[in-house]
């Protein structure tokens, strides 16, 4: 193989193992953008900006009317039409409203974001607490079939295994109420900041209080 063809074989399979190689998503970064997409504010204002945007800075009118000597394009006396057009060559307001939207949009974007922020940190709290009920619930389990076996061998009185099956029923209760806060926190989050996309920001929530 000559040495321009070895150089071609290196760049196709450097190429190939990019393609292969997996993608690590950011769901934290997908999330942000999602928000900034889709926040029913942020979504109404970047509308207004866009509308703003495509609205002329001049202006132009269309008139009709009756000439009894003529025109200069048309010597002959009739009806004639025209359209005027208009351009306001020092009125700034169209740029200024532009601007004032952009700063508007800004400043909501940054109360917003730093509030969905705070909102993922105290979930990402409740998702530790649905962790630490999960260990607890562990533990009591095991200790429940440690006792039951001692039982079983007469190495303990069976009376020692209701104890620990209260124990364990407490600790499974306060699990299940700890991810139902988890999951009914999080559809709330979602809800007020994904609009209409809030079943997907709910799954990059997931994935971040993971």
């Amino acid at each position: 193989m000559t040495r321009a063809g070895l150089a071609r074989w290196a760049s196709c399979a450097l190429a190939g193992a990019l393609l292969a190689a997996p993608v690590h998503a950011d769901p934290m970064a997908d999330a942000l953008r999602l928000v900034e997409a889709r926040h029913p504010v942020l979504a109404a204002q970047a509308a207004e900006q866009a509308a703003l945007s495509r609205q002329r800075n001049w202006k132009t009118d269309v008139f009709v009317g009756w000439t009894q000597r003529g025109t200069e394009f048309s010597p002959e006396a009739g009806a004639n039409a025209g359209v005027r057009l208009t351009i306001p060559l020092f009125d700034r307001s169209h740029e200024m409203d532009s601007a004032r939207t952009r700063t508007a949009w800004t400043r909501e974007r940054s109360g917003i974001v730093a509030g969905f922020l705070a909102e993922v940190q105290k979930l990402r709290g409740m998702a530790l607490e649905v962790e630490n009920a999960d260990a607890a619930r562990e533990l009591y389990r095991d200790r429940l079939e440690y006792w039951r076996q001692a039982v079983e061998e007469g190495k303990s009185e069976p009376e020692r295994l209701w104890g620990e099956a209260e124990a364990l029923l407490q600790a499974d209760q306060a699990y299940r109420k700890a991810r139902e806060a988890l999951d009914a926190e999080r559809e709330r989050i979602a809800r007020e900041y994904g609009g209409d996309a809030w079943m997907t920001l709910s799954g990059l929530l997931a994935e971040i209080a993971s």
